[in-house]
């Protein structure tokens, strides 16, 4: 299998800050040698933004329209794309790079659906969901080349426990499937992959590693919360995604290394690609 490593090292706009310092940290750790272990041929590709002066909200875009050309790039070369990202909102540039119908599976300790109106925080990445849905963001989210929204009905949320009230409540109105952790283990998970495998043609997988429970595993960020997946549940879901449905591509997003102080959850994260390889 040939594999296109597509990094994206950046957090806000922000170079190698914060969780655009993962991608690099997660090179480092050997995510190339598993790979190549795994019987995988490697390609590492690295998004710069080509913005002189760098706004969150501009640059991100701009950004996600690189991702989306890369992406569609190593689909027609029948390379297989494995992002690492800073930020959850990059998932707006891989969908746009494949084909068909494309249902997500989105797993993440938030809801990342906020819009403009709806967020106290202002950061753009608590919108990626709501973003790649049609629900914000339209004008900017068009200028990425092949971006279409992606139904919310062919959206899987896993492993959420850190959504706001307001935010919970529009992803039920939008009829995105939300599957606890607790329920990632019973026929639930099941059940919703099996529907969602009947709607779409391929799934894009985007792993924000805070998904992960802290207590367990560790922080991600400094936005990991207790309560999700154990490694072995989340390494066990995605065989079961195999299993049942093609994976167009994958993303592992949100990882800081300053908050992952013995380093679990870069190894996590290394063992999951080796499974899904």
């Amino acid at each position: 299998m040939l594999i296109s490593i597509i990094a994206v090292p950046y957090d806000s706009a922000w170079k190698n800050r914060r969780m655009g310092a993962g991608p690099q940290h997660l090179l480092d750790q050997g995510i190339e040698t598993v790979v190549q272990q795994a019987g995988g041929q490697v390609r590492v590709q690295q998004v710069q933004a080509e913005d002189e002066f760098q706004t969150e909200i501009h640059t991100s875009f701009g950004l996600y329209q690189q991702v989306a050309r890369q992406t569609k790039e190593a689909v027609d070369a029948h390379q297989f794309p494995l992002v690492l990202a800073g930020n959850c909102g990059v998932a707006l540039g891989v969908t746009a790079g494949l084909s068909g119908r494309v249902g997500v599976l989105w797993f993440d300790a938030h809801g990342d659906f906020h819009t403009p109106e709806t967020s106290q925080s202002g950061f753009l990445d608590g919108m990626g969901l709501a973003t790649l849905t049609g629900h914000c963001w339209s004008t900017l989210a068009a200028s990425i080349p092949g971006f279409r929204p992606v139904q919310p009905t062919h959206v899987v949320h896993v492993g959420g426990r850190a959504f706001e009230p307001a935010e919970e409540a529009a992803l039920h109105a939008a009829g995105v499937c939300l599957v606890t952790a607790d329920a990632v283990e019973t026929d639930t998970f099941e059940k919703a992959l099996a529907r969602l495998q009947t709607q779409v043609d391929q799934v894009y997988v985007h792993i924000d590693l805070d998904v992960l429970d802290k207590r367990y595993v560790g922080s991600a960020n400094s936005y990991a919360v207790e309560g999700g997946l154990k490694v072995e549940a989340l390494e066990a879901a995605l065989l079961q995604v195999k299993r049942l449905m093609p994976i167009g591509a994958v993303t592992f997003a949100s990882y800081d290394p300053s908050a992952d102080t013995t380093n679990q959850v870069s190894k996590a994260a290394l063992r999951l690609v080796k499974s899904l390889l």
